[in-house]
């Protein structure tokens, strides 16, 4: 026994030994949410991802604790991940830019918005645009591929979180082609969760079903509080966190989704966003997804929930919050509904320029 420990100790050592001999800060050449690719050696490129898979492995661990408090659930937000490509030299330089008259462009952040948002809502995988200086101005950056590839990422980060419930994916590429440091190829490509006749279904099928529900718990004579109450109501008592494969660490891509919420019946955070997003907007109520971090007994978790502008007050409703753990039925809380900022920042953290008002007229 006691030769097996010993054993077990040296073996132990020496692999240490030969990790700590590789540039151990060249190996992970990562930021937020997303990872910047570069040539290296393939041996080295192997143990980078060895080392970056373990890692996500171990976050996804700690950050998927199950807390309960009082029957509500402290919850995670999935994680929207973009690979960041930088183009090669060759890609990056060119004189020729007469391919690019035909192409979309972009001079603003509200511009590139609106495509990616019009791009995600018709399920395209990709789309290739014009990203003039005048673009780069409006972010406040250069135009090198990097920074250009950063804004790009930054904002689709954004509209994933204002409107999860059209961003059937969490995962991206970006690639730029540069002409005279003046004029820019844009290319994003879009990783969905699904294959795009089967992602058609599913978002044909969720519409459906959200005229249903709108025709049946909204009239015409409701206020705008009323019908945010209605939708709040109603997906806290047709749906059941998704607390089985929460523990199991199984959670299904379509408990992220309005899918898991509207058809299923089953969701989480994100999927409670997506749903109330969806039902609000077909009401005629202003609602974008927030993500940000949640506090309980001072540990800080990733969540999201809802901004609203009812009768032109901006409030938050965080609908997960208010439905009971275990499922309770037609029992429902309201902490959460139609809170003030100062109200929710008691026991919420997001970054409130991403998240401002301005964006209910991103249309």
């Amino acid at each position: 026994m006691r030769k097996s420990a010993f054993l077990l100790v040296i073996i132990a050592v020496i692999l240490f030994l030969m990790f700590f001999s590789f540039n151990f800060t060249n190996l992970i050449p990562t930021f937020n949410e997303g990872r910047i690719s570069f040539e290296q050696n393939p041996v080295v490129k192997n143990i980078q991802e060895f080392i970056l898979n373990s890692l996500k492995y171990i976050e996804t661990v700690i950050g998927n604790r199950i807390i309960l408090d009082n029957g509500r659930l402290i919850i995670d937000f999935r994680t929207k991940t973009g690979v960041l490509e930088l183009p090669s030299s060759k890609e990056s330089v060119g004189t020729d830019s007469s391919s690019f008259a035909n192409l979309p462009s972009v001079n603003s952040e509200k511009d590139l918005y609106l495509l990616i948002k019009n791009t995600l809502h018709k399920n395209e995988e990709e789309i290739t645009f014009i990203a003039k200086s005048s673009f780069c101005d409006s972010m406040g950056s250069s135009c090198s591929s990097e920074d250009i590839i950063t804004s790009m990422s930054d904002v689709v980060k954004l509209v994933l979180s204002h409107h999860p419930e059209i961003g059937y994916t969490d995962k991206w590429t970006v690639s730029v082609v540069s002409y005279n440091n003046d004029v820019n190829k844009v290319t994003i490509k879009f990783d969905y969760f699904y294959p795009k006749d089967k992602l058609e279904k599913i978002k044909e099928e969720v519409n459906i079903k959200a005229k249903e529900i709108i025709s049946k718990i909204i009239t015409p004579n409701m206020t705008e509080l009323q019908k945010a109450k209605a939708i709040h109501d109603y997906i806290v008592k047709h749906t059941k966190y998704d607390y089985k494969n929460y523990l199991n660490n199984t959670i299904p891509l379509e408990s992220f989704t309005a899918y898991g919420v509207l058809i299923k019946g089953v969701g989480v955070c994100q999927g409670y966003t997506a749903a109330f997003n969806l039902l609000a907007h077909m009401a005629g109520i202003d609602s974008l997804g927030v993500s940000g971090t949640g506090f309980y007994n001072g540990k800080a978790m990733p969540h999201a929930w809802n901004m609203v502008r009812i009768d032109g007050k901006i409030r938050y409703i965080d609908v997960t919050w208010d439905d009971p753990v275990p499922d309770r039925g037609n029992k429902v809380m309201y902490t959460y509904f139609n809170v003030t900022e100062k109200q929710l920042e008691k026991d919420h953290k997001w970054d409130k320029e991403k998240f401002s008002e301005k964006y209910f007229d991103y249309k």
